[in-house]
């Protein structure tokens, strides 16, 4: 690494992550991947309503693409942990392209199938697990403890503008041509992201057993988390608000074609609203080094999480939908920056990548969340199903403010 971009020449002065040449590419990187990641879980969620009609298989396909959480992430972050995460970041985005472009060449030759569909969804969310958890340990790698809230903010910047952009872009093509195409344009996003990953020069710094087997690894990190409280405490928590929250997000097709009306193109802006709030806190936060009360921030946002679950629930406009999902944006993107560094914080170095892997299988769970939404909203109704999830996220804010005094002091 170059001298000018050691984080201890740098401390923690606002904005001054973004002097680090890899933490650049990084950021540059993140904003392409995620045009790729956000694309696909659109294109997915269209898909299979398309096929189906059916708001529970919506839910059980897109919980299908993100049940690897549950099942990889210790393992991958284990694999962080103790390879060199540059080159896993690259070899994942070699998978990730090969992925979708395997998925546009069904839809193109009309061989695609919902039993082809769902397994290639599980694959490419398995790779998306692994490439999570390896870039958040690695930004970390780069910009230093003191940087790190400031460093992980610009990385959930960045990915929330390639989130809003490909949501935009996949609605757009899927709305002018096809979905095909629309996985054509993903996999080009996912070269370039490889291209700026290769002028990467940071290794990381893998945990200084790095021989050691993997599922050793594992092991030892399963010991971490039973003598370190509050780390557990953070894995329930995130948990529990991605079931009652964050998978919420299945229903936005049925949302956008059976009550408010708005087709793909309309799909494809909520998708950029729902990007485009996290873009919105995550710039105006990510000037700041250090914040203090981050566990009780945390928690507040809990709250308004759930209040905005329950405004959009209750909206009956188009323009009052994308107010609610701004709100509900701001919300989700600060509780998974929050979430990221405090379960960071509370772990060494060695188990950094492990840690990301817990926060991983946390929001794992959610193919439970998406089953659970997707039969509740076709028995009483998108609407009344959001309100429902909203009242019961404040529900546990409340409940985890007045049992959990640790967690309101970090």
């Amino acid at each position: 690494m170059n001298p000018s971009d050691n984080p201890r020449n740098i401390g923690d002065r606002r904005g001054e992550v973004l002097r680090f040449r890899d933490f650049r590419l990084l950021c540059a990187a993140t904003v392409f991947d995620a045009m790729g990641f956000m694309g696909e879980n659109l294109i997915l969620g269209w898909l299979i309503l398309d096929i189906t009609d059916s708001t529970f298989m919506v839910g059980l396909g897109i919980g299908a693409r993100n049940a690897p959480a549950l099942f990889l992430g210790i393992f991958a972050g284990a694999i962080a942990d103790t390879r060199d995460r540059r080159t896993v970041l690259r070899i994942l985005n070699v998978g990730s392209a090969l992925m979708t472009a395997c998925l546009a060449a069904l839809l193109i030759l009309d061989h695609m199938e919902i039993w082809l569909l769902l397994p290639l969804s599980v694959v490419g969310g398995g790779m998306g697990t692994m490439n999570q958890t390896a870039r958040q340990a690695f930004a970390w790698d780069i910009v230093g403890q003191r940087n790190v809230l400031s460093g992980l903010s610009f990385v959930s910047l960045s990915m929330r503008g390639g989130g809003m952009i490909g949501a935009l872009m996949a609605g757009f093509v899927i709305d002018r041509v096809d979905p095909g195409a629309a996985y054509l344009v993903l996999t080009g996003g996912y070269l370039v992201s490889l291209s700026v990953l290769s002028t990467i020069r940071s290794r990381g710094q893998a945990a200084p057993k790095s021989g050691q087997p993997v599922w050793q690894s594992v092991k030892e990190f399963g010991s971490e988390l039973r003598r370190n409280r509050a780390l557990a405490i953070m894995v329930i928590v995130v948990g529990l608000v991605e079931v009652l929250g964050f998978s919420t997000q299945v229903l936005m097709p049925s949302l956008a074609r059976d009550i408010l009306d708005v087709g793909p193109q309309g799909l494809g802006i909520m998708g950029a609203f729902n990007s485009g709030g996290g873009l919105i806190v995550i710039a105006l936060i990510s000037p700041f080094g250090e914040l203090r009360r981050q566990g009780l921030a945390f928690l507040a946002v809990i709250h308004v999480f759930g209040l905005s679950l329950i405004l959009l629930g209750l909206a009956t406009t188009f323009h009052l939908a994308l107010a609610a999902i701004l709100l509900l944006a701001c919300s989700m993107a600060l509780s998974d920056l929050f979430s990221q560094t405090l379960m960071q914080r509370l772990v060494p170095n060695e188990f950094r990548g492990r840690a990301m892997g817990a926060w991983i299988v946390a929001i794992g769970i959610s193919p439970l969340g998406n089953l659970q939404i997707g039969a509740l909203a076709a028995v009483i109704g998108v609407g009344l199903t959001l309100v429902s999830q909203g009242a019961a996220l404040i529900v546990l804010g409340a409940t985890t403010v007045a049992v959990s005094a640790r967690l309101r002091k970090l």
